[in-house]
């Protein structure tokens, strides 16, 4: 017999319709699917909107799966959609030789008609009883993604997670003791400036810059902005775009280079962030 805990943290899998919108209540226990060799144990562990979650929440998941690492065969943890690769990435760079740690979450809530919430749940137990994905997965709506490489790329439809890139973390980091220092998250567009970015860096501990394509930087006083900032703190730069950055490729990646910033690579936005919150902390 394979036993599961299943770990609800709020999202719209556990979501209900109000009058101010979806909003996270308790998960019910006709959501707990009875799967003949698997015991299912729920834990809910707090409900917010993923909208929410801050690193008080991935300390708290990171060490209740150390506290039951021995009693479960592996973990599912229920989650909303819109921070899930934050997540996802974290407890990936950080839970290193770990049994299964599946999330998931839903686009509907349970209650309403056509509601991906309850196959999705399944799904998320079959992949963690399988014992097949030690480590860090999202498993959802048929896919299952390397916690460390999710992108969401979409708000409507079900099967609304890619894998990024393909990336697999091979550098692990110890959890922070404290929250500690942040990075800041910058989108470059043709409306930012470099005043903008040395407002945004200002007391940060690092700046994750996601820019266009294959990555690069305008040529104007950002580049000089950068420059100065890569003297104090990593400049890390990302791509929205799947597949991830190659700085190399064309002179505004090089003019990135140049000023001192670093490449992400194979690296989501999201999955940048976490990997420099991780690593200024350590």
């Amino acid at each position: 017999m394979k036993k599961i805990l299943l770990i609800t943290t709020g999202g719209t899998i556990s979501g209900i319709n109000s009058s101010f919108g979806i909003r996270p209540a308790p998960v019910s226990s006709k959501l707990i699917p009875k799967i003949e060799g698997i015991e299912i144990t729920k834990l809910d562990l707090f409900s917010i909107d993923s909208t929410d979650i801050m690193p008080i929440h991935w300390r708290r998941l990171y060490n209740t799966i150390n506290e039951n690492i021995q009693q479960y065969d592996g973990f599912v943890i229920l989650h909303g959609t819109d921070t899930i690769a934050y997540t996802g990435a974290v407890l990936a760079f950080t839970l290193t030789d770990c049994k299964p740690v599946i999330l998931t979450g839903s686009m509907l809530p349970p209650e309403t008609e056509g509601s991906d919430a309850a196959a999705n749940i399944e799904f998320a137990v079959r992949t963690a009883a399988a014992g097949e994905y030690n480590g860090v997965y999202l498993a959802f709506a048929g896919r299952v993604i390397n916690g460390a490489d999710i992108i969401k790329v979409s708000s409507v439809e079900k099967d609304a997670f890619r894998s990024y890139s393909g990336f697999v973390p091979k550098k692990t980091y110890a959890f922070p003791a404290r929250n500690g220092k942040f990075p800041a998250v910058v989108r470059i567009t043709p409306f930012t400036y470099g005043l903008d970015i040395m407002a945004i860096a200002e007391d940060r501990a690092g700046i994750v810059m996601e820019t266009y394509g294959a990555g690069g930087i305008p040529d104007n006083e950002i580049t000089l902005v950068i420059s100065e900032l890569a003297k104090i703190m990593p400049v890390v730069i990302t791509s929205p775009c799947l597949g991830g950055t190659d700085l190399g490729r064309y002179e505004v990646g090089r003019r990135a280079l140049d000023a001192g910033a670093v490449d992400a690579d194979k690296r989501s936005t999201e999955c940048a962030a976490a990997e420099m919150w991780l690593r200024v902390n350590q």
